[in-house]
């Protein structure tokens, strides 16, 4: 069963390098209008969503295989915190699409929501690279 929860766990990690990439592809949001910007953002969201689902499945599996190995209380709480805050900033990136969308059926400017979904997803793709530093490095934090 723990061969499972690893290559679960490994699989969905994976799949959080979905924020690595997404503010590099998000900038291109800014640029476009219309029905090319309905459509980017149907793709971002989906990936968002892929994101999101992923993370669900990487803090359950590991929440799981955290009593089989022997971690620091510390290493633990840094675990539960960074997944925490990849949650969070993922949720303010799905709130601002849908808001940027709003605004360019509106004819309103969307500068500002592409903008803040950017800063948004430096936020995720750091943290994103910081666990899976600590999690493949426990000994760091020893």
């Amino acid at each position: 069963m723990y061969q499972v929860m690893i290559f679960l766990h490994v699989l969905s990690a994976m799949l959080l390098g979905v924020y690595v990439v997404f503010p590099f592809i998000v900038g291109r949001a800014a640029s476009l209008t219309g029905a090319a910007l309905e459509g980017f953002m149907g793709l971002l969201s989906t990936l968002n969503r892929i994101g999101q689902f992923s993370l669900i499945v990487t803090f359950i599996t590991g929440g799981a295989m955290v009593s089989k190995v022997n971690a620091s209380v510390l290493w633990m709480v840094l675990a539960v915190v960074l997944l925490l805050i990849v949650g969070a900033v993922t949720g303010m990136i799905g709130g601002r699409m849908k808001k940027l969308v709003a605004n360019a059926k509106a004819g309103n400017s969307t500068a500002t929501d592409a903008a803040k979904i950017k800063t948004f997803s430096w936020i995720a793709a750091v943290a994103v690279v910081v666990a899976i530093l600590f999690m493949t490095n426990p000994q760091i934090l020893a």
